[in-house]
C-alpha cells in the first residue's frame, strides 16, 4: 500500500479552490474509458478526484485507483504511477502537466480545447519531443462541467468545448491523432436537468429513510 494518499477520496482541509472546481459528468470519463481503457495498466492515479466522480467511473473498468485531491500533494509527489488521469486546476494545468511528466509514461488530462493554444505552451509543452501529446479526443457537444452530477451521466451543455489530452512518452517524433467522443446522446435540456436532478435527489432521500 502506497502510504499517506487518501483511497476512499475523501475531502480534507487543503484542497484545491472551489472556483477552480468542476465536477466531471460521469459520460464524459466513461466515453473516454471506451476507447482508452486497455491502454492504462497497473495502478492509476487520479490527483485532482474532488468527491470522486472520474474515479467512481475508473473502478466501474475495474481499475487500481489512488486518489487525493491536495494540488500540493501531486506537485511534491515522488511515486510512479503506470498512469495518470484526471481534470486538473485549469490554473495549474500546466504545472500538473510537468509533474505528470516526471512520475508516469501516460497521462490523460480533460481540458479546454483552447489549451492547444499558446505560443508558451507550444514551446514547453507540444514541441516537447521526449513526451509529446499522443492524441486528442474532442467531444461533440460543449458539455458543462460543475454541475452537480447525474449518476446517468446526463449533462446540460455549456459555453466551453472540453477534450481528453493524452501525452505519452512512449512514443517519439509523432504529431497527435484527433479523434472524437459523440456525447450528444447524454445531453438534456434545462428542465429536463431539473427533474433529473429532483428525481434522484428524491430517491437519495428515500433510501436513507428506510
Amino acid at each position: 500500500m502506497i502510504k499517506g494518499k487518501n483511497f476512499s477520496c475523501n475531502n480534507s482541509s487543503g484542497k484545491r479552490k472551489k472556483s477552480d472546481f468542476y465536477e466531471t459528468p460521469y459520460s464524459l470519463t466513461r466515453l473516454f474509458l471506451e476507447k482508452e481503457a486497455d491502454r492504462m495498466p497497473g495502478l492509476v492515479l487520479e490527483p485532482a478526484c474532488g468527491n470522486g466522480a472520474i474515479v467512481k467511473v475508473l473502478k466501474e473498468f475495474g481499475k487500481r485507483v489512488v486518489c487525493y485531491d491536495k494540488e500540493t500533494d501531486f506537485l511534491k509527489e515522488k511515486q510512479v504511477y503506470n498512469y495518470i488521469i484526471t481534470n486538473p486546476p485549469f490554473s495549474i494545468a500546466g504545472d500538473f502537466i510537468e509533474k505528470a511528466k516526471e512520475i508516469s509514461e501516460r497521462f490523460s488530462f480533460l481540458l479546454p480545447l483552447s489549451y492547444l493554444h499558446g505560443k508558451k505552451r507550444y514551446d514547453e509543452v507540444y514541441c516537447d519531443s521526449s513526451f509529446p501529446l499522443e492524441s486528442i479526443y474532442v467531444f461533440t457537444r460543449y458539455p458543462m462541467l460543475g454541475d452537480p452530477l447525474l449518476e446517468s451521466g446526463q449533462h446540460r451543455t455549456g459555453m466551453m468545448v472540453y477534450a481528453w489530452f493524452t501525452f505519452s512518452k512512449l512514443i517519439t517524433n509523432k504529431e497527435p491523432v484527433i479523434r472524437w467522443l459523440d456525447n450528444q446522446n447524454f445531453v438534456v435540456g434545462e428542465k429536463e436537468w431539473k427533474d433529473l436532478l429532483t428525481k434522484q435527489q428524491q430517491k437519495r432521500c428515500g433510501k436513507r429513510t428506510l
